[in-house]
C-alpha cells in the first residue's frame, strides 16, 4: 500500500504542477494582452509584461487552484484508465473508498500548500499592482466613484483619489462632537506620506460648531499641516484592496467588530472562512471525481468521464461564485454560503461512492 500511495501521489503531483503552470501561463498571457495598452502607456516594455504576469500570478492562482486540483485528479485517473492500471487496482481489491483514502493525503497537502503560498504572496503582489495602478487596479483603487472611507482619531475621513502609492488626493476630514454632529470639515487637495506622517496641502477649513444655521465660508490655509495617524501607504493599500486579495490574518483582523476596511465586516468574514475551507472543498470534489472515473471497459479511455468531471468542476465554481457574491454583499449568511456548495457536492459524491459499491 505504501508503494501504491507513493505512485499515485507522485503521478497526481506531477500532473498538478504541470496543470498549474499551464493555467498560469495561459491566463497570465491573456491578461497581459488585455492590459497591454496600459503597460505600454506607462512607458513599459517587454520586461514589464513579464513583471505584470508575475504580480498577477498569485491572484490568478487563488482563483483557479481548486479547479486545478480537480483537473489533476481527473487526468490522473485518465492515465490509470488508459494504461489499464485502474483494472489492476480493482482486481487487487482497491475499491473506491480505498482509492479515496490513498488520494486524500496528496490532495489535502496540495490544497493546504496552495493556501500557504497564496497567503504569503497575494497581499504583497496586490499592493505592488495598486502602486503601479494598472489594469483593473485603476478601478479597484481609490477613485471618486470608489472612495475610501475610514475612521481615525474620532474623525471620519474620505479619500477620493490615490495619486500614487504615497499620495492621496481630494481628502475630506469630518470632525464630530460627542453627540455625532459635524463640528468641523477640512478639505485637502493632497496628502503625501513623508517619513512617519502625512503632509496635507491645499487646505480649506469650515467650522460648523454652534453655527445654528448661520452661513459660514470655508477658510483657506496655504501652510501645510501634518496628519498624525497610524495609517501608512501599506495600511491604506490593505483598506483599498478587495477582501479576498488579503492574507488570512488581514481578513481576520478586518472581520473583527470595529476594524472593518473599505468593505463591510461580513465580506471579510466570508472570504476568511472561504479560504480556510478550500482543503475541505478540494476533498469533496475528490469524493465526486474518484467514483465518477471508474471506467473499466476494454475500450474505455476516460474521455467521456473526463468531460463530465470537468463539467462538474465548473458547476461547483459557478455555484461557489454565486454564493460568494450573495454572502459578500450581505444577501446570505456566511455559514450558508460556505456550506451549501460543499454539502451539495458532498452528498453527490457520497451517492456516487455508494452506487459504485452497490454495482459490485
Amino acid at each position: 500500500m505504501i508503494k501504491l500511495l507513493s505512485y499515485l501521489s507522485k503521478t497526481f503531483f506531477a500532473i498538478w504542477v504541470t496543470t498549474v503552470f499551464g493555467f498560469l501561463v495561459l491566463i497570465g498571457l491573456l491578461d497581459s494582452l488585455a492590459n497591454g495598452s496600459d503597460i505600454l502607456a506607462g512607458g513599459g516594455g517587454f520586461i514589464d509584461t513579464f513583471k505584470y504576469m508575475g504580480l498577477r500570478a498569485p491572484v490568478i492562482f487563488d482563483r483557479i487552484f481548486v479547479f486545478t486540483i480537480v483537473v489533476s485528479v481527473l487526468l490522473t485517473y485518465v492515465k490509470l484508465i488508459r494504461q489499464h492500471e485502474l483494472v489492476a487496482l480493482l482486481g487487487f481489491g482497491i475499491s473506491v473508498p480505498r482509492q479515496l483514502l490513498l488520494m486524500t493525503p496528496v490532495v489535502l497537502f496540495t490544497a493546504t500548500s496552495s493556501i500557504t503560498i497564496i497567503d504569503l504572496s497575494i497581499a504583497p503582489a496586490v499592493r505592488s499592482l495598486q502602486a503601479w495602478g494598472i489594469g483593473e487596479y485603476k478601478v479597484k483603487n481609490i477613485t471618486p466613484e470608489n472612495p475610501l472611507w475610514l475612521e481615525d482619531n474620532g474623525r471620519i475621513i474620505k479619500a477620493n483619489k490615490r495619486l500614487d502609492y504615497n499620495t492621496l488626493g481630494d481628502i475630506e476630514f469630518y470632525k464630530r462632537s460627542e453627540i455625532g454632529s459635524v463640528d468641523e470639515i477640512l478639505w485637502a487637495e493632497k496628502a503625501t506620506y513623508e517619513g512617519k506622517n502625512w503632509t496635507l496641502e491645499g487646505i480649506e477649513l469650515l467650522t460648523t460648531k454652534e453655527a445654528n444655521g448661520e452661513p459660514r465660508k470655508a477658510e483657506q490655509d496655504i501652510n501645510p499641516r501634518l496628519w498624525v495617524t497610524r495609517q501608512n501607504p501599506k495600511s491604506i493599500a490593505r483598506l483599498a484592496a478587495e477582501p479576498r486579495d488579503l492574507s488570512i490574518s488581514e481578513m481576520r483582523n478586518f472581520s473583527k467588530e470595529g476594524n472593518s476596511g473599505s468593505k463591510p465586516r461580513f465580506a471579510y468574514t466570508f472570504w476568511h472562512a472561504h479560504r480556510l475551507t478550500r482543503p475541505l472543498a478540494a476533498w469533496v470534489l475528490l469524493l465526486v471525481a474518484v467514483p465518477l472515473m471508474q471506467s473499466t471497459g476494454r475500450q474505455d479511455t476516460g474521455d467521456k468521464t473526463l468531460i463530465i468531471g470537468l463539467g462538474g468542476g465548473f458547476l461547483f465554481l459557478i455555484i461557489d461564485g454565486a454564493m460568494a457574491t450573495f454572502a459578500a454583499s450581505g444577501g446570505m449568511a456566511v455559514s450558508t454560503a460556505i456550506c451549501l456548495p460543499i454539502a451539495v457536492f458532498g452528498i453527490l459524491g457520497t451517492w456516487l461512492c455508494l452506487k459504485t459499491e452497490s454495482l459490485k
